[in-house]
Order: C-alpha cells, then structure tokens, then sequence
C-alpha cells in the first residue's frame, strides 16, 4: 500500500546516499576487469588479425564506456526551427 500524499519519510537510506552493495559490486567487477587486460588485449589482436570489421565493430562497443555521450548543446532541448544552410563551393564557381 501506498503511503499517504505528504507524509514523511521514516527509515531507509537518505537520500543522496550511495548504495553500499552497487558500490561493491562496481569495485569487484573493476577488478576482475583490471586482471584480464592482458587477455582482452590479446583477445583483439586475434580478432583483428581474422575480421577487420568484428574488430572494429568490437572496438567501437567499448568506446561508449570510454567517451561521453554526445549531448544537444545548441536547441535546450527545443525543435530546431530553420534548418542551417551549408554551401559548397566547387572549383567551377
């Protein structure tokens, strides 16, 4: 059952506090990760060596754990509304 609209919060954590188990659980997988480097290395180089484009393919999965996410920073999130204009001059013009 749903608590009533206003009441306050008794137990649990604080808000903002971060959870202890995701926190472990990051920091075992982190290290699990770290131990097979050489492995995972070695795993790519073979990839490579057989499908160029597996590899690449492989190579660009992991690159989203590594770079940011690409964000609108021009629109706020608003319909564009004019298109921008793109001229191409060519050596004939």
């Amino acid at each position: 059952m749903a608590a009533k609209k206003g009441h306050k919060k008794v137990g649990g954590r604080v808000s903002g506090t971060p959870n202890r188990t995701t926190a472990q659980a990051k920091l075992l997988l982190e290290q699990i990760m770290y131990g097979q480097l050489d492995n995972i290395h070695e795993a790519l180089n073979e990839l490579k060596a057989k499908d160029n484009g597996r590899y690449l393919d492989a190579c660009s999965r992991m690159l989203t754990y590594v770079l940011p996410k690409k964000a609108d920073i021009t629109s706020d999130d608003k319909p564009i509304q004019q298109m921008p204009t793109v001229v191409i001059k060519t050596n004939g013009d």
